[in-house]
């Protein structure tokens, strides 16, 4: 069993590893990714990038996307003398166009401008250095203007399936060249470093020596966007920056300081509604793709990256998380497992939230609190069907033993020296504390024992059998049944250790038609004199339960019998029982009803009285034991 155990735990690492490695998870740990950062605290972006945005306005004062170039000369012409470090087009030149000449002798003049490109990448196109493959170029820089510019960078997204822009390719590949990701080139360009000193790892991209970009193994990089795009990066209207230049060239008073733009990167870009590069991000449902190019170039310039867990390591935190969850499962109940499990899912989130929001390092997050939750419901599963089983097994051994203990009793009906006897007993659980006997005497006597022992269950019946079995020892020593009791007593004072058993001995002598009772501790019994019209409550205790002191004492009360006299012995269990309502059946029910049926055999006496305990306590709980012992004298007999 211990052995299936270490295979079983074995397994469940295994297969977490399985799960963690294959990325079975992926939608949900990007659901996860986006809740991360929409509720991370904000944090502000390098004052130095700004956004010249192509929007609605622009379009409605100079006409439909693509713009005459002419207004992009103006812009560049207006930056370039306002002392912008950089000019980044976020826009595709791949069509000529006849005032490309100008537009690019404006871009060589400025020699600060940076332009656009778009490539098909191959599926599956992942070279062994981490570049993505591309098979074909869907928005190349035309002629002259690939040759004015001071930088190409590549515009590539990748898309999820749920149609959110989460992360770019660093590098693209298209034949013998390699291009850079436009906002990458941006910010290694604002820093000075070189691009042919640039070192790949599995993990990470190296520069200048000492400066580092992490990405994934598949060479693609977290876009880290800063906020949503209404809150972050400074925002200027493309046709405004044009509108203050002109104003300041004719001698007006722009409304627009053109000196905001001195040493900045001026990210352009499309952001009109209804255009084609607008996407989905974790913090918007609508992203204009410039943006996402100033994010990078924003999170490069302020090392600020998100960085995924690496695989193995991911692998060791979820394999200590499920070895934990099994700890806690399999060393505390049920609902301190639960209590357990909910702290653990909770501390995990609340470390995972904390060191990506001020880290920037990315777990996951669903997959581990998925495995806490199916330990969690395992083991509940499994300490079910153990307990089930062991409930079983213990109902089986319980049948046995209630067999066992109905092979002490003698039958439930009797007739003998012109006396019937019924007798029945209903457990509470599978075996009963409360017992009986009917022993055959000398003579034409008969001993009718009735006991209760305290408490119920196994313990009660144990001490049932040992009881009985005194009973039947001490009962042939002596005719007096007070003195039965006392030996009776003696025996069992020792053994008990602070249990007791309540009981109630007669002797019917039918041929003299008496009978003589002692009772220790018990319910009077109840006479049905054929000759009275009312029951009659008779032998009452005359000394205590037996077992509590060895020094007890009991006293015997004899009585005539005549034919039809009836004797009801009983144990608490009668007239304690309860009805939904807390009502208890009681004495005077129980001599009513046995009052009604006074007339009746001994059998429907018996059956019936069981019948209107049963109704008057409908569904409730039996909480007691319930023994009878219901006895007619027929009259004297000779034998």
């Amino acid at each position: 069993m211990k052995h299936l155990g270490v295979v079983i735990v074995l397994g469940g690492l295994l297969c977490v590893a399985a799960l963690t490695l294959s990325r079975v998870c992926e939608p949900q740990e990007l659901a996860v990714y986006d809740w991360l950062m929409r509720t991370r605290p904000s944090s502000p972006t390098h004052p130095d990038i700004v956004i010249i945005e192509i929007s609605d306005d622009t379009l409605k004062s100079l006409g439909r996307w693509p713009l005459p170039r002419q207004f992009h000369i103006t812009l560049i012409k207006a930056l370039t003398e306002s002392g912008a470090r950089m000019i980044v087009f976020d826009a595709l030149f791949s069509e000529p166009q006849g005032i490309d000449a100008e537009f690019a002798s404006a871009i060589k003049e400025s020699g600060r401008v940076y332009l656009a490109s778009a490539f098909r990448i191959k599926p599956g196109g992942l070279n062994s250095d981490r570049t993505h493959e591309a098979d074909e170029i869907l928005g190349a820089v035309s002629e002259p203007l690939k040759s004015a510019a001071a930088g190409i960078g590549q515009v590539n997204i990748f898309v999820d399936g749920d149609g959110k822009a989460r992360r770019v390719p660093l590098w693209v590949r298209h034949g013998n060249r390699l291009w850079p990701s436009l906002g990458f080139l941006a910010a290694v360009e604002c820093l000075g470093y070189s691009q042919e000193k640039i070192i790949w790892r599995s993990d990470k991209v190296i520069f200048n020596d000492n400066k580092s970009i992490p990405i994934e193994p598949k060479g693609v990089l977290w876009v880290n966007y800063p906020g949503q795009w209404v809150n972050t990066f400074r925002h200027f209207s493309y046709v405004d920056v044009l509108k203050a230049y002109v104003a300041g060239k004719s001698g007006a008073q722009p409304w627009l300081d053109m000196s905001v733009f001195k040493d900045k990167i001026c990210f352009v870009g499309l952001t009109a509604a209804g255009t084609s590069d607008l996407r989905a991000t974790p913090l918007d449902t609508i992203y204009p793709m410039v943006g996402a190019q100033a994010s990078i170039c924003d999170s490069i310039l302020r090392e600020a990256f998100i960085k995924r867990i690496s695989p193995w390591v991911k692998v060791l935190l979820h394999s200590a998380i499920l070895l934990f969850a099994l700890m806690i499962c399999l060393k505390c109940a049920p609902l301190a497992a639960l209590i357990g499990c909910g702290a653990l899912a909770l501390g995990y989130s609340a470390a995972g939230w904390l060191i990506f929001s001020y880290r920037g390092i990315l777990p996951d997050m669903f997959l581990p609190l998925i495995v806490v939750g199916i330990v969690y419901v395992v083991i509940l599963f499994r300490n079910f069907f153990n307990e089930a089983r062991k409930r079983q097994l213990l109902e089986k051994e319980l049948e046995i033993a209630s067999a066992i203990q109905r092979s002490f009793l003698p039958p439930d009906a009797c007739y003998a020296y012109g006396v019937e006897i019924r007798a029945m007993l209903e457990p509470a659980k599978f075996v009963a504390g409360d017992f009986y006997d009917i022993i055959a005497l000398e003579g034409s006597r008969l001993g009718v024992f009735i006991g209760d022992v305290c408490g119920k269950g196994v313990s009660a019946a144990l001490i049932m059998a040992q009881a009985i079995s005194f009973l039947r020892v001490v009962s042939q020593q002596s005719l007096c049944p007070a003195e039965v009791l006392k030996l009776l007593n003696t025996r069992l004072e020792g053994i008990l250790n602070g249990r007791f058993v309540t009981g109630q001995y007669i002797i019917i002598d039918a041929k003299e038609g008496i009978w003589e009772g002692a009772c220790a501790g018990h319910p009077p019994l109840i006479l049905l004199d054929s000759a009275k019209d009312l029951p009659e409550e008779f032998l009452p205790a005359s000394g205590p339960p037996l077992g509590i002191t060895g020094t007890a004492s009991y006293a015997a009360v004899k009585r005539r019998l005549k034919a039809g006299d009836k004797i009801f012995m009983y144990t608490d269990g009668w007239t304690e029982g309860r009805n939904r309502k807390g009502e208890e059946f009681g004495v005077r029910r129980l001599k009513e009803a046995l009052f009604s049926l006074r007339n009746e055999s001994v059998p429907v006496i018996m059956s019936s009285i069981a019948a209107r305990r049963s109704a008057f306590e409908g569904n409730a709980p039996q909480h007691d034991d319930l023994t009878a012992i219901l006895v007619e004298f027929k009259g004297t007999q000779d034998k």
